[in-house]
């Protein structure tokens, strides 16, 4: 189905947060480092992430009132025995042990994906990556001692990103600076050795609202026309997650993407893992916000106080069957005319847990591998 809207078209095509909290079930240690020394766990083992078409089930944990980053998805908790605290004693405030301040805001920008060997996309099994945390302005890292949560995402082609591993923290010197990176070890890459598919990554911080790029590992990091997804039903009540996929990117006037200078954007959101559908007759419509960004660059601040809030409509599948969709008009897309550029689109869902899949539009240029930051010493 397309529906004519002012001087653009709205499609709908296929599989392809607030920000919110959710526990990852990790199997065995989790890994970290991208650069020449690999970081091992604390038992000196170094254990590969799978990243496959069909990834686990989720469970959601319901949002906390913190602004944070989605993370997620728990391991089945076990009930403990009750025990009592042990008293520590009350330190006077001068004797107080300094703890770090946590900043509201980081850019978490990945750095590097280095396939082991040097391989190309079409031969690697295997890559390490770095993340740097970055101020929401300037070139300052955090401070040393902060020990936070980054977690990074990953999606296979339009399907919504999962997060897939915990970063090990080191310390860099470059140019004479001292400063923090996040390294994430043996993250498979394998299924972009098939030029059809495209793997998508990014990063977030727990319990701090996250400004992030977009890395994809693919010989062709477009998201070229999938088929529309179908619901297969609806959802009885709000659900506590939910998958938000961008199901079009749809230049005005059917140009292509040399020559678009608006867009416009329809998503649909699901229960996380299932393809049931918001219907119209809950009486929920919470605010889905378009998030993006240029390039290898972060999201802006700026951008992200003023995401665009979709406008829900309905649609009838030929089934009969009713559902929500949300939809952007007149998105600016007029930097990716010159073709060394690219913008990412993904979504946010207010006051639940989201796992967004990533939309790029832009002529057919991989990521090329940029000159890494070299930011300022930390204190």
């Amino acid at each position: 189905m397309i529906r004519k809207v002012g001087s653009g078209l709205r499609g709908w095509q296929r599989l392809g947060s607030m920000w919110a909290i959710v526990a990852m079930a990790l199997l065995g240690a989790l890994p970290g480092g991208c650069s020449a020394p690999r970081v091992t766990d604390t038992a000196g083992t170094e254990s590969p992430i799978a990243l496959t078409p069909n990834l686990s089930p989720v469970t959601p944990v319901s949002p906390t009132a913190v602004v944070a980053t989605a993370t997620a998805s728990p391991q089945s908790a076990t009930q403990e025995p009750a025990r009592t605290p042990t008293p520590t004693p009350t330190l006077p405030a001068t004797a107080r042990p300094a703890t770090p301040s946590t900043p509201e805001t980081v850019r978490a920008k990945i750095e590097m994906v280095w396939p082991h060997g040097g391989a190309s996309v079409r031969e690697a099994e295997l890559a390490n990556i770095t993340a740097y945390l970055i101020a929401e302005k300037g070139n300052d890292p955090p401070p040393c001692d902060w020990e936070p949560t980054v977690r990074l995402w990953a999606a296979l082609n339009s399907q919504p990103a999962r997060p897939i591993a915990v970063g090990e923290k080191r310390m860099v010197t470059a140019s004479g600076r001292t400063f923090p990176a996040w390294d994430f070890n043996d993250v498979d890459v394998s299924a972009a050795r098939d030029p059809a598919n495209k793997i998508t990554f990014f990063a977030t911080v727990d319990g701090v609202r996250t400004l992030r790029n977009i890395w994809v590992h693919a010989a062709d990091a477009r998201t070229l026309l999938p088929q529309p997804d179908v619901p297969l039903g609806v959802v009885d009540a709000p659900p506590a997650a939910v998958d938000a996929r961008i199901e079009v990117v749809w230049p005005h006037d059917d140009l292509p993407v040399e020559q678009a200078r608006l867009a416009n954007v329809t998503a649909y959101l699901f229960a996380t893992n299932s393809l049931e559908a918001i219907p119209p007759g809950l009486g929920w419509r919470p605010a889905v916000r378009l998030h993006y960004s240029l390039n290898t660059d972060a999201e802006e601040l700026g951008a992200y106080l003023s995401a665009p809030i979709g406008s829900s409509r309905v649609i009838t599948t030929e089934a009969g069957l009713a559902f929500l969709a949300w939809d952007f008009d007149n998105i600016d897309v007029s930097a990716a005319q010159d073709p060394i550029n690219k913008l990412y689109f993904w979504l946010s869902v207010d006051d639940v847990i989201v796992f967004p899949n990533v939309w790029a539009h832009g002529s057919n240029t991989p990521t090329i591998s940029p000159q890494t930051d070299v930011l300022n010493s930390c204190k």
